[in-house]
């Protein structure tokens, strides 16, 4: 081994004894590789005793088969004088493979060469490893960070210094290197909107030594606005102190954009529900309005069913004020809230309250200025600004009255009353669409009122004209009992063409009767009756016949150039006999019907229509009345109805005689005809007028019995109870 000495002594401590303290494996070489020393710890490193590797090249021993050559190489550059440091693979005893670090020198001799080979080594295999997995971790986050576009931060406390890496400076719109590295800095740079919130979650953490999560708007540097998500922790020092924060942090304008168009679009989406759930609302709210004002029969009805209809539809409270007349001072009241009990409290308020035409507010100064008032807030301060007393405003703390609106009802410039809502309880305020929709309803109820109006007045107008076209009295005629019904149709607006008289021809103990019915009605109709009653009078009290009064009334009609006709009964009763004459012509109307005996018939002949040719003739027909006779004259208003009310000849005489049964004077008989008429359809329904006369023949009445003692002489009866 040449000049290579391995064991001396230093002092007492024997050198050796120094070499196997080293905590690293010691191997000596002779320049050619052969061990000359091998210390414990390469004993424990690689498996191997030192004497059994003693004068064995090292590259034998522990140098893997594959890498002789190179191991060879570095051999070869020691005994040239170099150091060798480097990690390299060895094979141990046992055949397992480590990765050790070996730092080899040489030693040089007295004469200049190299004499020996030193090589120092420890196993740095699982070292190895954790570095490799930490470059790979690291890898890994450096990609995770590019790929998620994230940027990191480390702020030290104690050094009060904050480091930014490159692609956090572009997260806050920085050029690399811009960011000075302070907190200050970076507090400048958050929205100012949200800087407070984001220290305070900061400081949180740093308090409570957590975890935090952040999402806020940072300001660019060229005014620009972005969202930025901050995941960040706390960092400790050996003490357990907090010694500053780490994390990342990523830019989120686009997930936040995002977001907010959607909150949008949700929120859009459920205004577009809103509005349609309103609309909804407010035209079943006109569709019940509408149901009410069809369903009203008169303006009370109308005044009850929308207020019925408005609450709680569109307020807690309503009320409709109506001028029955156009110089009407004081309305007419309707009152309706959610509450019945209120009610009655509100006509309390109308008695302490009286109605005051002039009031500078309210109801009133609607009706007076035909212009709406609207409060959509009512609070302490507007009871003021309207000057209320002391006892309106107790009312009104009372009422926790809200919200009102009080609209005109208006039809052709004409102020007919107002209407007005009230939100109490209910927490809704009302709206300029709600103030819309009260107008548009005021309007409709308005024209109910006037149509209702026109339509009384024109009921009024038909009555009275239809009254003025049948005679006013009926004479008495000894012996007969007389009744007669005019019905009118449906709602009796108009005119209706039947008619009916009964008077004297002029003629002692003679008597006309007449039934007639003219096609159409209104105006045209009622001038045509009227035409017809003069002319039948005046042919009549000319002492015609029957025949020839409707002769003359057909000539009439004619020259009237009328383009329409009628139907009529003429018939003269004469009582001057012991048993009254009926003769009778007819032109193209219903017969008569005579009740005799429990038996109901149709008397007289029929004859042609009144008005449609200029050449007619009719018949003459003569009965003979006896008494308990019943004689019906009718229009076909009682028996032409659609099916299946409509009524044949037997039908209708069945109807006549059943109504008769039993049965004593003409009103009685009538009225019943009327029930048994109104059974099959009712008389509001009908769509033509109905004209009756009942004409009953009174039976005599019976004279007492006489007793012959009570029979005084020269009695007409004196010689029957002389025969007894």
């Amino acid at each position: 081994m040449g000049d290579v000495t391995v064991h001396r002594r230093v002092g007492s401590i024997d050198e050796r004894a120094i070499i196997d303290a080293l905590p690293r494996a010691i191997v000596v070489t002779d320049p050619d590789g052969r061990i000359v020393l091998w210390n414990e710890q390469a004993e424990q490193l690689y498996g191997w005793p030192e004497e059994s590797v003693l004068g064995r090249s090292v590259l034998d021993v522990l140098a893997p088969t594959d890498e002789i050559a190179t191991n060879q190489e570095r051999l070869t550059a020691l005994a040239r004088g170099e150091t060798v440091s480097a990690d390299r693979l060895v094979v141990r005893r046992d055949g397992q493979s480590l990765r050790i670090a070996v730092f080899t020198r040489p030693v040089i001799g007295l004469h200049g060469d190299v004499v020996a080979l030193v090589g120092a080594s420890e196993d740095v295999t699982e070292l190895r490893r954790s570095e490799q997995e930490l470059r790979d971790l690291t890898e890994h986050f450096r990609l995770a960070l590019e790929a998620g576009g994230l940027g990191t931060w480390r702020w030290n406390m104690l050094t009060a210094a904050t480091e930014w890496d490159q692609r956090l400076e572009a997260l806050f719109g920085l050029s690399p290197g811009q960011f000075d590295g302070t907190f200050d800095a970076y507090v400048k740079l958050l929205h100012p909107d949200d800087r407070e919130e984001v220290l305070r979650v900061v400081r949180r953490a740093i308090e409570s030594g957590s975890h935090y999560r952040v999402e806020h708007r940072v300001v660019w540097p060229d005014g620009s606005t972005h969202w930025i998500a901050g995941a960040g922790g706390v960092i400790v020092d050996e003490g357990g102190a907090v010694a500053g924060t780490v994390g990342c942090a990523m830019d989120i304008t686009d997930r936040v954009a995002g977001q907010l168009e959607r909150e949008r679009l949700a929120a859009s989406a459920v205004e577009g529900m809103h509005r349609e759930r309103l609309h909804r609302e407010r035209l079943e709210f006109l569709a019940a309005i509408n149901e009410a004002l069809n369903l009203a029969v008169d303006v009370r009805e109308v005044m009850v069913n929308v207020t019925r209809s408005a609450v709680p539809r569109l307020g807690d409270w309503c009320t409709i004020h109506v001028l029955t007349r156009p110089d009407s001072l004081i309305p007419d009241v309707e009152i309706a809230h959610v509450d019945p009990d209120m009610v009655s409290y509100a006509h309390q308020l109308q008695e302490r309250f009286p109605y005051d035409p002039g009031a500078p507010t309210g109801v009133p100064w609607v009706i007076r200025t035909g212009l709406p008032l609207f409060y959509p807030d009512i609070t302490d301060e507007l009871a003021v600004e309207l000057e209320a007393t002391d006892a309106e405003r107790e009312v009104l703390a009372q009422l926790a009255l809200r919200s009102a609106i009080a609209v005109p009802l208006v039809k052709r410039g004409r102020v007919l009353g107002a209407m007005q809502f009230v939100m109490s309880s209910s927490s809704r305020h009302y709206t300029e669409d709600d103030l819309a929709l009260a107008q548009t309803v005021a309007g409709r109820i308005a024209s109910s009122l006037e149509n209702h109006r026109l339509h009384d007045q024109q009921r009024v107008i038909a009555q009275t004209l239809q009254r003025s076209l049948l005679p006013a009295t009926l004479p008495s005629i000894p012996g007969l009992e007389l009744a007669v019904r005019y019905w009118p149709s449906g709602e009796g607006t108009e005119v209706g063409g039947d008619f009916y008289d009964l008077f004297s021809t002029g003629r002692d103990d003679c008597w006309a009767l007449v039934i007639g019915d003219v096609c159409g009605t209104g105006p045209s109709a009622a001038a045509l009756t009227g035409l017809a009653r003069h002319s039948i009078r005046d042919s009549a009290w000319h002492g015609d016949s029957p025949t020839e009064v409707l002769a003359s009334l057909n000539r009439a009609m004619r020259r009237s150039a009328s383009e329409t006709f009628l139907t009529a009964v003429y018939a003269t009763l004469d009582t001057s006999g012991v048993e009254p004459e009926l003769a009778i012509a007819v032109g193209g109307h219903p017969l008569p019907i005579l009740v005799r005996d429990g038996r109901a018939r149709p008397i007289g002949r029929e004859g042609r229509l009144l008005g449609v040719f200029d050449t007619v003739s009719f018949n003459l027909s003569t009965e003979f009345l006896h008494a308990g006779d019943i004689l019906v004259l009718y229009t076909d208003g009682a028996t032409d109805l659609p099916a299946p009310a409509g009524l044949d000849q037997s039908s209708f005489l069945e109807l006549v005689r059943r109504a008769t049964l039993g049965l004593r004077g003409a009103e009685v008989i009538a009225d019943q005809i009327h029930t048994e008429l109104a059974r099959i359809k009712s008389f509001d329904l009908r769509t033509d007028d109905l004209a009756l006369m009942v004409l009953c023949v009174n039976r005599p009445e019976p004279r007492p019995q006489l007793r012959v003692d009570q029979i005084e002489p020269g009695h007409p009866e004196a010689s029957v109870g002389s025969d007894v």
